[in-house]
């Protein structure tokens, strides 16, 4: 995503010493879809065609910067150089598998470049050390477009080739696209693509300040919110989740309604409704999550002490080991 386009920044958010600071929308896509592994999982079965199990598939969060040193003098001599840096989206592997999301607001025809250049710089920086005469191989990460704004000219699959010149064999790279200006919300949630629900407010920021538009953008946001609650209740998204997608959809709204939509009053009126209902929301899954962890606590020591061993105690209230081991180390039971 291109890092000079000011509308794709989210005004206040909070900043250090009570300033506001300015979230991307790049960031904020790596914040909501790193929140919750089983939703990223489940939009990327959909969109590929996969069957990742949600639950137990590993999911690793790769590096998305890459930076290149060029010399700045043809002089071989010359001790002058210049750092280049590119960042991508987001790249991860499921079970080893490596995957690229790349989001894009503008329609931007240097796109399939830009994400086989991503690829590349990703294959460059894993690359393991060998020997000379080893075989080098560029594993690129399979690649997925979300595009947010309306852009005709885009398919659902863009084909690519790379050719070493004079050669006949090609190498098929094919960019899978999710053109989000084609679905609806109760798509989004058929499909499984759930963490995009608040980028659905981005294409309200294409209009202009009038009743029709502030209408559109009031129904998208009661809509969205209640399709996140509504997720939450089926238990298909976490609680944490659920808190970060509407602090985005909070945060998106803020930015569209302050820059195109004359700071609207029904819209604020409605988001300060929303922000108070996050707000009690949030403390309420805080008290609910400790007091969880006080009644863990007290259920390991009491096992324990009827000479259950922490693997019995494991299968017993279903948690990890693990943890059984850490309660048990810090109540002094366990050495």
């Amino acid at each position: 995503m291109s890092q000079s386009d000011d509308e794709n920044q989210i005004p206040d958010a909070p900043g250090d010493g009570g300033k506001p600071a300015k979230l991307r929308i790049d960031e904020a896509i790596k914040y909501l879809f790193t929140s919750e592994k089983q939703s990223l999982i489940r939009l990327i079965n959909s969109a590929l065609g996969q069957s990742y199990d949600p639950e137990t598939t590993e999911f690793v969060a790769l590096s998305t910067e890459f930076i290149f040193q060029n010399p700045v003098s043809e002089d071989p001599e010359a001790d002058s150089f210049e750092l280049e840096r590119i960042i991508a989206d987001l790249i991860f592997s499921l079970d080893g598998v490596k995957y690229h999301i790349e989001f894009q607001t503008n329609a931007d025809k240097s796109i399939v470049i830009r994400i086989i250049g991503y690829g590349v710089a990703h294959a460059r920086s894993s690359l393991e050390s060998k020997g000379a005469n080893d075989e080098i191989v560029f594993e690129l990460p399979v690649p997925v477009l979300i595009q947010i704004d309306e852009d005709e000219s885009l398919s659902d699959k863009i084909p690519a080739k790379i050719r070493v010149s004079g050669r006949e064999d090609d190498y098929a790279f094919e960019i899978t696209v999710i053109r989000l200006w084609k679905y609806d919300i109760e798509d989004l949630i058929d499909r499984g693509f759930y963490l995009l629900l608040p980028f659905m407010l981005m294409r309200r920021r294409k209009g202009k300040d009038t009743d029709e538009n502030v209408k559109l953008m009031l129904a998208d946001l009661q809509k969205i919110n209640t399709a996140i609650t509504g997720l939450y209740e089926k238990k298909l998204i976490s609680s944490k989740l659920r808190v970060d997608m509407h602090l985005i959809s909070d945060y998106i709204a803020n930015a569209i309604n302050a820059k195109y939509l004359g700071k609207n009053q029904e819209i604020d009126e409605e988001l300060k409704k929303m922000e108070t209902a996050r707000v009690l929301f949030g403390h309420e899954i805080e008290a609910r999550g400790e007091a969880k962890a006080e009644a863990e606590i007290t259920q390991v020591i009491r096992l324990f002490v009827q000479k259950k061993t922490p693997n019995q105690i494991s299968e017993e209230i279903k948690i990890p080991e693990a943890k059984v081991n850490d309660i048990l180390q810090k109540s002094g039971l366990l050495l």
